[in-house]
């Protein structure tokens, strides 16, 4: 097994966030963690990534503990994908990609002949050799995900950590980074994904980590973990969860809220 959690607890100070989450993904998991607002996902996130120091339990990758490794030995072993970036210069895609290896690189090393070609084959893999040379400034927020997944590939990790990765996507983009997802991990990249949407982790989803109060409600495939039961005692709302079919005859799954007619919110 490729990223294993076992027992992981962990927070800020004295306030311990993380409370005991096990789970376990492989090379070509998409991995989805599902939850309400302070549930833990994002502190879980800084203890898989090396940010936060665990205060219990183990956190393995390629079965190595990852507290006993540099943050250049870890870094080239999982890479952290952003919401959403910021750029303060106005570098070249090329250039940002490229940024992707510098845990490969003393301090003072320049890229190489080699490391270009590990950002345009990175580039490509996203379906990006296009943007190589325009500003990374001048992107779409859609585009910039991208150039954020090849800066990752370009780095070598075999873990990718994204954080809500379509939440600030127009419908189109978000469907396109779906896809782009899938297709890494078909690639053999094991993806730890969060998001908001528990429709996600049925669409391209091999395996959920639904969390509340910091613990684990549920873990397995999706279609056990998303579940009307399930959701309902995390979100605190009842929810149907349904199949249908597209005009292709491909089966999809939703979840929608419901409520008795004539019933308000108290």
């Amino acid at each position: 097994m490729l990223l294993e959690l076992e027992g992981v607890r962990g927070g800020y100070g004295h306030q311990e966030i993380v409370k005991g989450v096990s789970c376990a993904a492989d090379h070509g998991d998409i991995l989805c963690l599902v939850g309400p607002n302070g549930c833990g996902k994002t502190t879980l996130f800084r203890l898989l990534l090396g940010v936060l120091p665990t205060t219990g339990g183990s956190i393995r990758i390629g079965g190595k503990e990852t507290k006993t490794l540099s943050p250049k030995a870890l870094a080239n072993l999982i890479a952290y994908i952003p919401q959403y970036h910021t750029p303060v210069f106005a570098y070249t895609v090329l250039d940002v990609v490229i940024m992707g290896r510098a845990s490969h690189l003393s301090a003072f090393e320049a890229p190489k002949a080699v490391d270009r070609d590990a950002a345009f084959e990175a580039l490509e893999k996203v379906n990006a050799a296009h943007l190589a040379n325009q500003k990374y400034t001048a992107l779409s927020g859609g585009q910039r995900q991208l150039i954020l997944i090849a800066r990752a590939i370009c780095q070598s990790a075999q873990v990718f950590v994204m954080d809500e990765p379509a939440a600030n996507l127009d419908y189109a983009n978000h469907q396109l980074l779906m896809e782009v997802v899938a297709d890494l991990a078909k690639r053999g990249y094991c993806v730890v994904m969060s998001t908001h949407s528990p429709e996600h982790p049925a669409s391209i989803g091999t395996k959920v980590l639904l969390m509340r109060a910091g613990q684990v409600a549920a873990f397995g495939p999706p279609q056990e973990v998303i579940t009307p039961e399930h959701l309902q005692a995390v979100y605190g709302i009842e929810m149907d969860v349904a199949t249908v079919t597209d005009r292709y005859g491909v089966q999809r799954t939703i979840c929608l809220p419901v409520k008795r007619p004539g019933e308000t919110i108290s």
